[in-house]
């Protein structure tokens, strides 16, 4: 590929040239340019492209910076045409040493448009790079000789404990293996997320062993720098720097990055802020692939795949980006142009020579599972590509296994089913420098002694390790040590080992011949201390000396995010299936985290054409009790019913009838009392609820090693569902004893409960009808969902809270969350019921409720009775001193005073609230009363004291990381810019606020700025996309059940319709707003509807109809106090009048419209006033 150079250079203070050149770069053409221009292009580009919510067409963004790069003397396309042929790298250079040019690495070039298509959808493909260096680097240069061998990939997925999403970094893994099938590629693996793991690996191997880093997991911005979210050695968080990365690595670094995380390849602070890619350009690195925003998960794992399928091909780094751009843009991949690509002053060109070259050194064979077989001889473990989970099992093993000096191996064990096989082969594709020896069921010496040598190269070792006449384990010591010295460790795997056991004493212990071939070999390691490794499965952890010398590595079902990553890869129970719902839930119940029983399930709920029903293979008596349907489908309902009332056939799958014998009656007793716990639970909580068995420590113990107890990383226990036993009998006093335990261990001596800690202890709080604890975790759950806007689940919390203890604090709750929901009859009545039921010395809690009621009864239309309650809260929180509480009423009182037009009281209330807000600091309240004041003064029309108020808002929110009220905040300021005429502005600050709502899931907000942005979009005539954002409104609205709000989308919409004179549509539209707003009672929204309706009939020419919805309307506003509306009513009434020639009917009606909105001091004052001296002039004229 030709490579064309577009270089900046300062040639004063406010401009630079823009010079094109090929390979000289004392030969080029240029342009001046002014800084000014340049901090315009990039002030658009923040505005139109980095946004969530409808950025600006790219095409539109594309073909305008084509349109810039070219000038009017066409440079670009001149040069261009003049090398298309031979595919071109745009490498567009800005210098280092100047921030303000370089802030053009900020601006999107991946989306270049001529015109016609995307410059990289070009055949063959201009590809855009942006070349980073200082002024001693004078061009790009494309170099390095290819390696004769396959691609060397060093893959870390960093997904560290409590940051949420978690990724499915192994989808990704898999995309890049089945990618690469055909041009296989070497990928090793670091599973720990580390830093400094991953610098002793790449330390291990060498300089210049691996041609790429592919670091993937969350990165952000943190205090305006970037940071990739990396894994301490512990799995928690670290935010490391690009210095961070670099220093791990320094003098090992790859010839290629690619950091699979948002925002990698995106500059700080509209582009004056080096990204994470160009930082490490300067710590050493070469080329450096990144994410110029928040990138969808698949379309990173597709833009993977797609890469190193080309580069494992021999392509250029450049040739096979410009094939992932084009490969994405075919799957119509929304993330495409996020992609990019910077380089240094030397780019390496192709990392690795064509599959088919002469000596070319192979991939080694990518896993091992088909070595992994059942009795059958069918491979009994899921492919590298479709493994999941297990991350701190893996990091664990790994550490042994890689690291330790104590340990010669593992002991995987636990219950059958939960993947202990799977877990030891994903080992072995993880430890890809040892000899790996897989080995099924029984051992003894000769069929060790046979297998072994099979994998030994050299005759001599063969010969002596079958000498007979030797002990073994001397054999083994000499042959081993052999091995190590030529750096070939053997990774001995004896799976499925419990074949070797025996019972003894309610325990386990090895068979006599199995036992002297475990002593032989662990001494054989240990004695020299050499680099052999052993991996055991087995159901059971048994008694054996040599167990001191193994890491115990126990599993557990799984959950969370592994559990839905399992169930994402099954027919049955994945997002698409159509399966129903119902179905899904209760057999993922039965299957209980267990891999092999959702599997099985999986096959019984939606079976393959190919492959039968479990239950079909299973003989007569089976296929005789499936219970048919009328169009003779199987009644899967029925089937998981039975099993749910007898899972004997599930127990069959994972548990051996030998180990169901170990269980007597004490340990049946403990199992029994630990399933009152759905959650795995410290082992404090368990001995809790088992105070009365004796000796208990040694039956848990016990329990676990037999499998009976699952262990999780964090040695939490918890009691399998599949197990043949019940809850205990003392069920209230049990479940009592457990909510109390998990409290305190939790709640009170925890510094972060997760939510699902949460909702354990309340479930157990109710069951043990323990309602002091209850009521504490709903109301504080509760809280946190309401924030969330999470109404729904909020209202079921607090419900099933209530049916248990009634509690005024729950009440309060349940209305908050009512009232959001638009359930305002039921938000009304359990407002009085907390109120009555309110105890007379909380009177904080009683302040809270009368104020909360007043809102209610306001925003309904009872505004006097409104006002009183909240001024009734005011003198509360006087009598009691709290200066926040009274603050906020204040506020409020404010806010009702406001939108009754009382704006002279209103103003008062406000400065007395922002007074004491200052007086005690209390920030927060601050600004939540500047912003209120802002729309107080923007509606009288005071526009730029409304502006210098939300700016100070909006400094307060920044400072205190109040990212809901900032929101609100920027969109109110967006509709102020609007209403001024500034539509760009306004815009780009609805979508400021798009991208925070989204940010903190603070879905109403979100759909509140949509409907205004889509009021903006129509008032500029783009009605389509006006109509998609009424749309998207609308869908947020309904998805947490906000009443208001989907009437007032359906509002919006209504009007659009009407100006597109799709009048039944609109019609419609108003009438499904107007039974929303009567059902929740919205008396300003209904009288608002009521006024469009009737503007659109008047248009229609049914005057005698217009003219009744215009009353009614008028009616509601005066009855509200709603002085705005009732102001904009009259005005219409007065055009209907005057229309009719009744000139003094429209002067009764204009008079005291005008009168209203210069007393409100409203924009739309003038254009009354207009009216009013035209009527008067007709008037006088006629």
């Amino acid at each position: 590929m030709q490579t064309l150079h577009l270089d900046l250079k300062l040639v004063a203070d406010n401009y630079v040239e823009l010079r094109y050149f090929i390979d000289n770069p004392n030969q080029y053409q240029k342009r001046s340019l002014s800084i000014t221009e340049i901090a315009d292009l990039i002030k658009l580009a923040e505005r139109d492209y980095y946004v969530a919510d409808l950025p600006e067409d790219y095409t539109v963004t594309g073909r305008r910076l084509y349109n810039w790069l070219d000038g009017s003397d066409r440079t670009l396309q001149l040069l261009l045409d003049k090398h298309r042929g031979e595919g071109i790298v745009l490498a567009i250079r800005t210098p280092v040493e100047t921030r303000l040019i370089a802030s053009l690495h900020h601006l999107p070039w991946e989306v270049l448009h001529d015109g016609n298509r995307f410059l990289v959808q070009h055949v063959p493909a201009i590809v855009p790079v942006r070349w980073v260096s200082d002024s001693t680097v004078k061009k790009l240069t494309i170099e390095g000789e290819a390696e004769n061998r396959a691609l060397q990939v060093v893959f870390m997925a960093t997904s560290p404990l409590d940051v949420k999403p978690v990724l499915d970094f192994e989808a990704e893994e898999a995309r890049i293996l089945e990618a690469t099938k055909r041009q296989p590629l070497a990928l090793t693996v670091e599973e720990s997320g580390c830093l400094s793991e991953l610098g002793y690996l790449v330390d291990v191997y060498g300089k210049d062993y691996f041609d790429v880093l592919h670091l993937t997991g969350h990165a952000t911005l943190q205090d305006g720098q970037p940071r990739f979210i990396t894994e301490t050695q512990i799995g928690e968080a670290y935010y490391a720097s690009a210095g961070d990365i670099a220093q791990e690595l320094q003098f090992r670094l790859p010839k290629l990055i690619f950091l699979s995380g948002c925002r990698t390849g995106q500059a700080g602070n509209s582009g004056s802020v080096p990204s994470m890619a160009e930082e490490l350009l300067k710590s050493g690195a070469k080329a450096v692939l990144g994410w110029g925003q928040k990138v969808l998960d698949p379309d990173a794992t597709a833009a993977a795949a797609a890469l190193y399928e080309q580069l494992s091909a021999g392509k250029q780094i450049t040739e096979a980006l410009a094939s992932t751009y084009q490969a994405l843009i075919k799957n119509k991949a929304r993330d495409w142009h996020l992609l990019r690509l910077y380089a240094a002053g030397n780019l390496p060109s192709s990392l690795v020579t064509p599959l088919r070259t002469r000596g070319r050194k192979p991939a080694p064979a990518l896993s091992v599972s088909t070595e992994f077989l059942d009795p059958a001889g069918k491979v009994k473990v899921p492919t590298r590509e479709s493994f999941v989970g297990r991350r701190r099992q893996l990091q664990s093993c790994l550490r042994v296994l890689t690291q330790s000096s104590d340990e010669v191996g593992v002991l995987i064990h636990g219950m059958g089913g939960l993947g202990k096989s799977s877990l030891a082969a994903r080992l072995c594709d993880r430890l890809p420098n040892f000899q790996r020896v897989v080995w099924l069921g029984r051992i003894d010496e000769a069929s060790l002694v046979s297998r072994l040598t099979e994998k030994l190269d050299d005759n001599e070792q063969r010969k002596s390790l079958q000498n007979y006449d030797e002990e073994l384990r001397f054999r083994l010591k000499r042959v081993f040590q052999q091995l190590h010295e030529e750096a070939k460790p053997f990774l001995l795997v004896l799976d499925d080992f419990e074949g070797n056991l025996e019972p003894r004493n309610e325990s386990y212990v090895l068979q006599s011949e199995a036992a002297e071939v475990m002593k032989a070999l662990v001494w054989a390691i240990r004695e020299n201390s050499i680099s052999h490794r052993i991996i055991i499965t087995c159901r059971y952890d048994f008694e054996f000396t040599q167990l001191q010398y193994f890491y115990k590595q126990p599993l557990d079902a799984l959950q969370g995010a592994d559990l839905q990553k399992k169930c994402d890869r099954l027919t049955a129970f994945s997002a698409k299936s159509q399966v129903d719902e119902a179905l899904k839930s209760q057999a993922q119940k039965l299957a209980d985290g267990n891999p092999r029983l959702l599997e099985w399930l999986d096959k019984l709920l939606a079976p393959h054409p190919l492959t039968p029903s479990p239950l079909a293979r299973r003989g007569d008596r089976i296929t005789q009790e499936k219970k048919r349907g009328d169009d003779g489908s199987v009644d899967v309902g029925a089937i998981l019913n039975r099993l749910a009332a007898d899972p004997v056939e599930l127990r069959e799958q994972v548990l051996a009838e030998a180990l169901l014998q170990q269980m007597d009656t004490i340990m049946r007793e403990m199992l029994s009392r630990g399933l009152v716990f759905e959650l795995p639970v410290p082992r404090e909580a368990l001995a809790a609820v088992c105070d009365t068995i004796p000796n208990l420590e040694h039956y848990i113990s016990r329990a676990v090693a037999l499998g009976l107890l699952e262990v999780s990383h964090d040695e939490a226990l918890r009691v399998p569902r599949i197990l043949p036993v019940q809850l205990a009998e003392d069920r209230e006093a049990l479940h009592k004893q457990a909510a109390e335990v998990l409290y305190r261990l939790w709640w009170e001596e925890m510094e972060n409960t997760s939510e699902e800690q949460r909702l354990e202890i309340h479930r157990l709080g109710l069951r043990g009808e323990v309602g002091k604890i209850a009521v504490e975790i709903a109301q504080r759950l509760a809280r946190h969902w309401r924030k969330q806007s999470r109404f729904q689940e909020a209202v079921q919390l607090c419900k099933s809270t209530l049916e248990l203890v009634g509690n005024y604090l729950v009440l309060y709750e349940l209305t908050c969350s009512e009232q959001q929901l638009g359930e305002v009859s039921k938000a009304q009545e359990h407002y009085q019921q907390a109120l009555d039921s309110c105890p007379a010395e909380d009177k904080t809690a009683k302040a809270a409720i009368i104020h909360n009621l007043g809102l209610l009864k306001a925003n309904t239309g009872q505004v006097e009775e409104g006002i009183a309650l909240c001024e009734q809260s005011l003198a509360i929180t006087k009598q009691i001193g709290d200066a926040s509480e009274q603050a906020l009423m204040l506020n409020t009182l404010g806010l009702l005073k406001a939108n009754t037009g009382q704006v002279e009281e209103a103003l008062a209330l406000y400065q007395q609230s922002l007074a004491i807000t200052e007086q005690i600091g209390d920030v927060p309240s601050q600004a939540e009363t500047l912003h209120n004041l802002g729309l107080l003064k923007a509606k009288t029309g005071k526009i730029e004291e409304a502006l210098a108020l939300y700016q100070q808002s909006l400094a307060i929110t920044e400072q205190i990381g109040d990212v809901q009220l900032r929101a609100a905040t920027l969109s109110n300021l967006g509709h102020l810019r609007g209403n001024r005429g500034e539509k760009e502005e306004a815009i780009a600050l609805f979508q400021e606020s798009l991208v925070l709502t989204e940010r903190i899931g603070y879905v109403q907000g979100q759909a509140a700025t949509l409907r205004h942005l889509g009021m903006l979009k129509a008032d500029r005539g783009e009605i389509e996309e006006a109509i998609e954002l009424f749309q998207k409104s609308f869908a947020l609205a309904e998805q947490i059940g906000d009443i208001q709000f989907k009437a007032a989308a359906l509002n919006q919409l209504g009007i659009l319709k009407a100006n597109r004179g799709e009048i039944e549509e609109a019609i419609a539209l108003y009438e499904q707003s107007l039974a929303l707003t009567e059902q929740i009672s919205d008396v300003q929204g209904k009288a608002t509807t009521l006024s469009n309706l009737g503007l659109l009939k008047a248009n229609k020419g049914e005057i005698e109809e217009a003219l009744a919805l215009y009353q009614q309307s008028l009616a509601l506003t005066e009855q509200i106090g709603h002085v705005q509306g009732k102001a904009m009513t009259l005005w219409r009434l007065g055009g209907v009048a005057e229309q009719q020639g009744d000139y003094n009917q429209a002067l009764d009606y204009l008079q005291p419209a005008l009168e209203i909105l210069q007393r409100i001091q409203s924009p739309d004052a003038e254009a009354v006033r207009q009216m009013v001296a035209t009527v008067q002039g007709l008037i006088r004229n006629s």
